[in-house]
């Protein structure tokens, strides 16, 4: 060996070891949200129906709203999607990209805490567990002093909180740099007293020159939903296909859905494909995939700093439910579904299909028209009407109580108001509360029906109401407390920490009469549609206080409410049809098959000496126990 050959391979060693030292010194290359989701992600099975590598081809709408997350010229990001469109997934992966690419403190605001605790573990928990690259960087949960809890878990340079919209608390002044809002309209329209939930999130990340807004939600009423009033507030981008005949650039609309009818009138949805809006020519379901995949996002307001990005069911590429062919086809039959159903379903669909808001068809109901509808069904309960329910409204000298039968698509009949007077602390007044709610209704069948479920209000004298309830629950009697405010279910879980120890449920007043009002104005029989005898309470006056409140948009600290507002003193009938309501969805009657038991025991009319058939509910009617003050009241 040469020492000209000796010179050259130390030379080359030098030189290798040179450039493998500025290698070290390079700066880690700059990943985006999109591009590290695509290099890092993996699909957890709590969340996703596809595990494995996170694909842009599954929803190639994501890519460039995780991108606005990293453009340094957009201040926020909003997404006004349809269900099941991803919207979550674009969350969960700014989430990963900022533990692992820039790590910072972060807040993800979810409605509730409920809520929060559950998007924490079955959305984030496992998207660590199964990402390799944020399994290291999060502090094991069950190691001692970890910091790692349901709600907050932190890592080296930053932390993520989980918080409950509903909580003051959860929303206390920590320096936030990312703000991500979930399902904002469904925050309630306070966090407590302190104020709307996302100006108070946002707040928090004052400080940071380079903060990151990022907020969602399928949207609500028109006029009223946060996620609209955001975007409205964006250069409002949509996603724009070209048609495969003419290749005319659209935005998928649901007028574009058409599908076929037989001879007889049936709807066809297997049929359905797609009109273009341009040459009018027909557009297969696989072709609307192709579409999709090829879209891009177009802006159709000028950027201020907000990007905007809306999105409808049309555009979701994920696989039709079983049962269905085509995504179009399934499209075609919830719609059927949803119209057959009733106006409430329709509204469902219309938020959370097509992502657009519900524009109310006015703001209140007249008593007059309702009035004039009654029909002549006293003392018996229609043939469709299938469970009977009961509402109660405590008042100082009285007992307003109402039976209502609903039927198959909830239809409902009222069977009768009663007044029952009384001081509500007179033993004799809740004697008579007690037989007329053990009493039965002769069904049109011939079956003698009872009340399956009652809902008494515990607004006055609530100990009274707890003492009559407790040894009535059996029979499912309960005591419930309204409570106002929007978004709110409603029924909720009932809880017993009260001084009886009563289950009480709380109601979610103002969602309950929205979901009333939208029925009374409903005016050909079938689903959701309200029917009223004539005689059995149902006067004129019955018909002033079921409508005697309207529903009006207010503005509070900036955020636009729908609140219920009295139109005169008295509104008790509407009250009671509340807590019916309640009482009739906290049954979770399957009405389908009770429609099929009455059907099966009915009465022949040649047979009058025939025993009259069983009650389907009367199993779990049973008489009250002998304990309480209430019941001592009969001795």
């Amino acid at each position: 060996m040469t020492s000209d050959s000796i010179s050259f391979d130390h030379s080359t060693a030098i030189d290798g070891l040179i450039e493998r030292s500025f290698e070290a010194f390079k700066p880690p290359e700059r990943l985006t949200v999109s591009e590290w989701a695509v290099r890092h992600r993996r699909l957890s099975p709590e969340g996703s129906a596809f595990t494995g590598r996170f694909r842009l081809e599954t929803a190639p709408y994501q890519q460039e709203p995780m991108e606005a997350v990293n453009d340094t010229d957009v201040q926020s990001v909003v997404l006004m999607w349809a269900s099941q469109t991803g919207k979550t997934e674009v969350i969960n992966n700014v989430v990963g990209f900022f533990i692992c690419e820039e790590p910072s403190p972060m807040l993800v605001l979810q409605p509730t805490l409920d809520m929060a605790e559950t998007w924490s573990k079955d959305r984030l928990a496992p998207m660590v567990r199964d990402t390799a690259v944020l399994t290291d960087l999060v502090a094991d949960p069950k190691a001692r002093d970890s910091g790692n809890t349901v709600l907050h878990k932190r890592f080296t340079g930053g932390h993520v909180t989980v918080a409950g919209a509903n909580s003051p608390a959860s929303l206390a002044s920590r320096p936030i740099r990312v703000v991500l809002c979930d399902e904002c309209d469904r925050y309630p329209q306070s966090a407590g007293a302190e104020g709307d939930p996302i100006s108070l999130a946002q707040k928090r990340s004052d400080t940071f020159f380079n903060s990151v807004h990022v907020t969602t939600s399928t949207p609500t009423i028109k006029g009223v939903s946060r996620v609209e009033a955001e975007f409205d507030l964006t250069d409002a981008r949509r996603w724009f296909c070209a048609c495969p005949h003419c290749k005319e650039y659209q935005t998928l609309k649901w007028e574009q859905v058409s599908w076929d009818k037989d001879e007889d009138g049936k709807h066809l949805p297997e049929t359905a494909r797609m009109v273009c809006s341009e040459c009018n020519k027909d557009i297969s379901d696989k072709q609307r995939e192709t579409m999709v995949r090829q879209g891009e996002w177009r802006a159709t307001a000028p950027f201020e700093g907000k990007r905007g990005y809306h999105l409808n069911g049309l555009c979701s590429l994920f696989p039709p439910r079983k049962g269905y062919k085509t995504r179009l086809h399934q499209a075609v039959a919830q719609f059927l579904d949803a119209k057959h159903r009733g106006t409430e379903s329709i509204k469902a669909w219309t938020n959370t299909f097509l992502a657009e808001t519900w524009e109310e068809q006015g703001e209140t109901v007249h008593a007059s028209p309702l009035m004039a509808r009654r029909e002549p069904y006293s003392e018996i309960v229609p043939q469709d009407g299938v469970v009977l329910v009961a509402g109660c409204d405590c008042q100082d000298d009285r007992i307003e109580v109402e039976i209502v039968a609903f039927g198959v698509g909830e239809e409902c009949w009222g069977i009768e108001y009663k007044t029952i007077y009384g001081a509500i602390t007179n033993p004799a007044t809740w004697t008579s509360l007690d037989e007329f709610l053990t009493r039965s209704w002769k069904h049109e069948s011939g079956v003698q029906l009872r009340v399956a479920s009652a809902m008494i209000d515990t607004g006055y004298q609530s100990k009274i109401v707890y003492d009559f309830c407790k040894p009535r629950e059996v029979n499912r009697v309960f005591a419930i407390k309204g409570v106002a405010g929007v978004n709110r279910p409603v029924v909720s879980r009932p809880n017993r920490g009260n001084s009886a120890k009563v289950a009480l449920f709380s109601l979610g007043v103002d969602s309950a009469k929205e979901l009333i009002y939208s029925r009374l104005k409903i005016e050909d029989s079938g689903a959701g549609y309200c029917h009223f005898p004539i005689g059995q309470g149902y006067d004129e006056e019955y018909f002033e206080q079921l409508t005697a409140e309207k529903a009006v948009t207010r503005v509070r600290n900036g955020v636009k409410s729908r609140v219920w507002q009295k139109t005169r003193a008295r509104n008790e009938a509407l009250d009671v049809r509340v807590y019916a309501l309640a009482a009739f969805i906290n049954l979770n009657a399957s009405l389908d098959q009770l429609a099929k038991s009455l059907k099966a025991k009915s009465v022949d009319e040649n047979k009058p000496n025939e025993p009259s058939k069983k009650d389907p509910f009367q199993g779990i009617i049973r008489p009250p126990r002998p304990a309480g003050f209430v019941n001592s009241w009969k001795t």
